[in-house]
């Protein structure tokens, strides 16, 4: 920091450096008489280069002779720049404003080099402006003269700023063009396309690329034209100029791509390619995460500039923001897209479902499955098998949405084809198997519980490949779980099934259901339970197959309150009447 440097007073002594006096502008009109009056009032004063001489807080409020070196006299802006409004040399003079006016110093004046100056006091310079007409009309002309070269300095600078003004309105002109073009679409390779040839065109260089930023990989990928075929290339973020940035944030201006060491010149040598310049920048989003990089290279007709880098890095921030909502609406689209196919397979899987329920003499047959997605994973038919035959079927499809469903209808499919064999239970559970292990992945599978009612032998077949163990709550209150069976289906090639044939009393009610009825939850993840559903199929034993199956959907849906469901439920009600 400059400082204040006080010199103490000396009388003025003859030297050469004393005899510049005569020579200064403001006393070379003086006669001798009058010279030498004033010459013993003047007092000396020496300064180092950097030292402040006067500033705005300075209390001195003489004039300033220069005999020796030069100064600057300058004043800040109120952006707090610094204009220099004059450098004096050997035999100008300063200060004198305060003299003529009282009113407090406006600019500092600094030493550039060693220098001298002798000072006159108020008093003097007072006298001599009113008796001495030499002294000041020479004043008026210099103050005459500095003000026309103020003026013309003003003139100037306003010129300058003009110029500036213009310039920077011109660059957001095309800023905004710009910006218009790029929002343009909301096709992401097409955007991808129109950014760069909008940057390519507005910093008139050879080529470029736009990087995106892959987060799950770490990488940069781009796509380029390679032949008459567009390829994907990948680059690690970190490496490379376009790593570099993508991982700082910093925009590189290089002047020469080959005095860089994070260039690798061998992309050159497999294309022919000379890269001599390259101007790198990333894209921000709103939330001032990187999600790509813009490299341009080989400036036509030199290098990069700083508006050519300020430019690209403007146009970024607009890139940026329009790559993220065509992203956006991309993904809505597939969103939506998805949201089609689902309903769609919706409306196929609900037309799988049984749309009645069988009427049987002496039975009272119902199901109902409620899907925890739009397209559920559980599944339950009523097959015809022949006279006084009805295949009666639950089952629970790995996974959720439109996979599971595919599965139950391939499922469905593989029932309904081997229904006519009449077959045991275990036999159509056998070549069920085997049909699924061999058409699906090894982590998809299928619990099933498949019956055969005979209604005039009231006799009801069945086996149990992994699922929730059907109840049977006999007239009386006592309860059966049907659990012969075996594995669930899908997972091993080849297994033996069990089967087992029971009786149906009138009064027996039979109730299959899915781990979606006794493994829903509460808030405080507590699940509704077996046993809780067996005793609600006691207590309502004597009720309608209806009134009971929706006595335990209620009851369910009791206990799970607005806590969102997350498995499908799925009922099925068999009741002998008479």
């Amino acid at each position: 920091m400059l400082k204040l440097v006080a010199i103490p007073h000396r009388k003025l002594a003859s030297s050469p450096v004393a005899e510049r006096l005569r020579h200064n502008l403001l006393l070379e009109q003086l006669s001798d008489e009058d010279f030498e009056f004033v010459r013993p009032l003047l007092k000396e004063r020496r300064y180092k280069e950097g030292d402040i001489i006067v500033n705005v807080k300075h209390d001195s409020s003489g004039l300033f002779l220069l005999v020796e070196g030069r100064v600057k006299i300058s004043r800040q802006t109120k952006s707090g720049r610094e204009l220099v409004t004059a450098v004096l040399h050997v035999g100008d003079f300063f200060g004198e404003l305060e003299l003529i006016d009282g009113r407090p110093r406006t600019s500092t004046v600094v030493a550039l080099e060693s220098c001298a100056v002798y000072e006159m006091q108020r008093e003097p310079f007072e006298r001599l402006l009113a008796t001495n007409l030499p002294f000041t009309k020479r004043l008026l002309e210099v103050l005459s003269v500095r003000l026309r070269a103020l003026n013309h300095q003003f003139a100037l600078e306003i010129d300058t700023n003009t110029d500036l003004t213009l310039a920077e309105l011109e660059k957001l002109q095309r800023l905004i063009e710009a910006a218009k073009t790029v929002n343009s679409t909301l096709d992401l390779d097409k955007l991808l396309t129109i950014i760069l040839d909008t940057a390519l065109e507005v910093v008139h260089c050879d080529r470029g690329t736009i990087y995106l930023v892959d987060e799950k990989r770490r990488e940069l990928k781009s796509k380029v034209l390679k032949g008459m075929e567009i390829i994907e290339i990948r680059l690690p973020i970190g490496k490379g100029i376009a790593g570099y940035v993508a991982a700082t944030g910093d925009v590189l201006n290089i002047d020469d791509a080959y005095l860089d060491p994070r260039f690798h010149p061998e992309i050159d040598s497999r294309s022919g390619y000379r890269t001599a310049n390259i101007l790198c920048v990333p894209m921000k989003n709103k939330g001032g995460t990187i999600i790509g990089v813009l490299q341009l290279l080989n400036k036509r007709g030199g290098l990069f500039s700083k508006d050519d880098a300020g430019f690209i890095e403007a146009l970024s921030v607009h890139a940026a923001i329009a790559i993220e909502n065509a992203r956006l609406y991309e993904q809505e689209r597939q969103k939506l897209a998805l949201e089609k196919e689902i309903h769609a397979a919706r409306n196929v899987q609900m037309s799988l479902l049984p749309q009645t329920s069988p009427s049987i003499p002496g039975y009272e047959i119902v199901g109902r499955s409620i899907s925890a997605k739009v397209v559920s994973g559980d599944y339950f038919d009523f097959i015809p098998a022949g006279e006084n035959r009805t295949a009666i079927c639950v089952g629970d499809v790995t996974g959720k949405g439109l996979p599971a469903a595919l599965l139950m209808a391939n499922l469905q499919a593989i029932l309904r084809s081997q229904i006519m064999l009449r077959a045991l239970p275990r036999k159509t559970m056998v070549r069920s198997n085997k049909l699924l292990y061999q058409s699906t992945s090894t982590e998809k599978f299928v619990t099933l519980f498949y019956s055969i009612l005979d209604s005039k032998k009231h006799l009801l077949s069945y086996t149990n490949a992994g699922h929730e163990y059907p109840i049977m709550v006999r007239n009386n209150g006592s309860v059966e779980l049907l659990a012969i069976g075996g594995t669930v289906l899908g997972i091993v090639d080849d297994y033996a099934y069990e089967d087992a044939t029971i009786a149906i009393e009138p009064g027996d009610t039979l109730v299959m259901y899915s781990d979606g009825i006794s493994e829903a939850v509460n808030h405080d993840e507590v699940q509704f339970g077996k046993e809780v559903l067996e005793r609600i199929i006691q207590s309502n034993r004597q009720q309608s197959a209806d009134v009971l199956l929706n006595r335990i959907v209620e009851s369910v849906q009791s206990h799970v309150g607005s806590t969102p469901q997350m498995d499908d439920i799925t009922i099925v009600v068999v009741k002998r009447t008479s």
